[in-house]
């Protein structure tokens, strides 16, 4: 092997009862699709959220302990550079996006034009509804919509947000009717058993076009800065989707910085925390 690189592995998720979303049990068969995800290079792993883990020769896949306990096993080929996170608290994270109760036997639809996902600790599916019905009075068509509870993998799951939208559903609606649905998430969170009250709640915005897609992240316990952020995103989309087309899975990240009313691209590790220097 290349002196560049070494063998890694481990273990991103598994099926056994999960403490934080009230012993829900993540389906064997959301297991495999997930593994299939990964390998085809629809979905990446990242440290940090938003550093990107060199590797290659990535394999996942599902095996089943002798409890009967599934496991879904990463191998892969590990860039030396990247060792540094291997060993810092939570590495490699992974979040798996499932429907709400009301969609059971509805699976993962990669063709939604808006794609809405709390995390299920903090927001339960009554309030995903909600403000599913406020992007549905803006004029988004309901076979472009779908929302989701969002599991992950921690011990400690953070309050998180998360929209994949379309630009040109972007330009159409409007940020301020994208902003509406947030505000019913901001206004619906509960705190779950062990969590923070004023824990800082994420919500990440992927805007794609095309083959052209940036990440837009506001960190905040004010309801009225996530405002300011997300109905600023036009910001984001002329400073990035208008620049060098990317041709990455998930394409650059921009935080939003409170101070200065912009959004900056990222230049530091991005936590749950806000740890980037400009985060606020």
């Amino acid at each position: 092997m290349d002196a560049q690189w070494r063998k890694a592995g481990g273990i991103l998720m598994t099926d056994a009862p999960i403490r934080a979303y009230g012993g829900l049990r993540i389906p064997r068969d959301a297991l495999e699709d997930f593994a299939r995800r990964v390998t085809a290079g629809e979905v990446s792993l990242h440290a940090h959220h938003d550093d990107r883990v060199r590797m290659r020769n990535l394999r996942v896949d599902v095996v089943d302990r002798e409890d009967g306990v599934s496991l879904l096993r990463f191998v892969t080929d590990l860039h030396k550079g990247d060792d540094q996170w291997l060993w810092a608290i939570h590495p490699l994270s992974a979040s798996l996006k499932m429907p709400i109760a009301r969609d059971a036997q509805r699976g993962h639809r990669a063709d939604a034009a808006l794609s809405l996902s709390a995390d299920h600790a903090w927001f339960e599916d009554a309030v995903l509804i909600e403000a599913e019905q406020r992007l549905l009075a803006s004029g988004v068509e309901p076979d472009g919509l779908q929302v989701q509870r969002a599991l992950q993998f921690e011990f400690a799951p953070d309050p998180r947000i998360y929209v994949d939208i379309v630009l040109p559903l972007l330009t159409s609606v409007g940020a301020s009717r994208v902003w509406g649905a947030i505000e019913a998430l901001f206004a619906g969170r509960t705190t779950p058993a062990h969590g923070d009250t004023g824990a800082a709640t994420v919500v990440n915005v992927r805007i794609t076009d095309g083959d052209r897609a940036v990440t837009a992240v506001v960190v905040t316990a004010d309801e009225a800065v996530a405002q300011r952020a997300i109905e600023s995103l036009d910001q984001a989309v002329a400073a990035f989707l208008n620049s060098a087309a990317s041709s990455s899975v998930s394409g650059p990240v921009t935080l939003w910085d409170e101070r200065s009313s912009t959004w900056p691209p990222s230049d530091g590790p991005f936590t749950s925390a806000g740890a980037a220097p400009r985060a606020r």
